[in-house]
């Protein structure tokens, strides 16, 4: 019998400012977790749990002491709590119904310190068997959650290869946060009658809000479309040079 394993690290401590009773609960019987200062390391050396047991005690004093903040652990919590009978004392919960990602995405967006968190899973097998091994990457932000597999990677090669020289795509703009504050910075000092605020008051979460209005806003098929013009242009001249240099 051949036994499949998902060993899986957090790589960001969390802080446990950051957390509410119920997530920091219920994330420490999904994963292992170490203290880490005022942080909690969280870790699975065989794969995050689909399912925990704990007393119901424990889990409903947890989730009264979390219910001032709105979160996928309290919601999920509280209806399976609403199933459990008077003479229950202990409670299994399976959370393949939902995923440990949102519960840290809940957090990335509570947290001032958090810009994002990044989990890494390796896939490994007692036996080796072909589709044994492998890995995933996740990538957790406010508001995002994007994941690749190496099953994806090899899908994106071969697609690549199989697609042929013109059937590719390519990025044309990206908004960093960490420039924009830099721009920030260089307004301010640029223009003093800009802003009454310096620019250590303007926070990222101020930022991010900012990023997600600008690129709602941006007219981005009609500059894609340019782009592709320009582009087509380029490739016209560039194939004149080449045939050029060969006659």
């Amino acid at each position: 019998m051949a036994n499949y394993l998902s060993p899986t690290v957090i790589q960001q401590p969390i802080p446990i400012a950051d957390m509410t009773p119920l997530e920091r609960l219920v994330l420490s019987l999904i994963f292992d977790a170490e203290p880490d200062g005022e942080a909690l390391y969280f870790h699975a050396s065989l794969g995050p749990s689909d399912a925990i047991g704990l007393s119901v005690d424990d889990l409903r004093a947890a989730l009264e002491a979390s219910t001032s903040i709105d979160s996928t652990a309290a919601t999920y919590v509280a209806e399976r709590l609403a199933a459990v009978s008077a003479d229950d004392t202990e409670i299994e919960i399976d959370f393949s119904g939902t995923s440990w990602e949102f519960i840290f995405q809940d957090i990335v967006r509570r947290s001032a310190t958090l810009r994002y968190v990044t989990a890494v899973t390796s896939f490994t097998c007692s036996k080796m068997r072909p589709d044994g091994f492998g890995g995933m990457a996740v990538l957790i932000r406010a508001d995002a959650i994007l994941g690749k597999s190496t099953n994806d990677i090899l899908e994106d090669f071969l697609a690549e290869v199989e697609g042929g020289v013109g059937n590719g795509e390519h990025v044309l703009l990206r908004i960093r946060e960490d420039a924009v504050r830099e721009q920030i910075g260089q307004a301010i000092e640029t223009d003093p009658m800009l802003t009454r605020l310096t620019a250590e008051m303007i926070s990222g979460a101020d930022i991010r809000t900012a990023c997600l209005a600008v690129v709602e806003r941006s007219d981005l098929p009609e500059e894609r479309g340019a782009a592709e013009f320009r582009a087509a242009l380029a490739a016209i001249h560039h194939a004149e040079q080449r045939r050029a240099a060969v006659d």
